[in-house]
């Protein structure tokens, strides 16, 4: 299965996304954020930015 993240860069999508993974590693995603509201840098690295 692929999935659609948005919002993947806050604090519940990020998470969201570790615990997805972590229970379901033979699925992908694709996470999109603005990255302009997130103050959690460290979790950005799986998100690209969109316009």
């Amino acid at each position: 299965m692929k999935l659609l993240i948005t919002g993947g860069a806050g604090f519940i999508g990020s998470n969201f996304i570790y615990y997805y993974l972590h229970n379901h590693p033979e699925n992908e995603f694709v996470c999109l954020d603005a990255l302009t509201y997130t103050k959690y840098k460290t979790f950005a690295w799986h998100c690209q930015a969109g316009k």
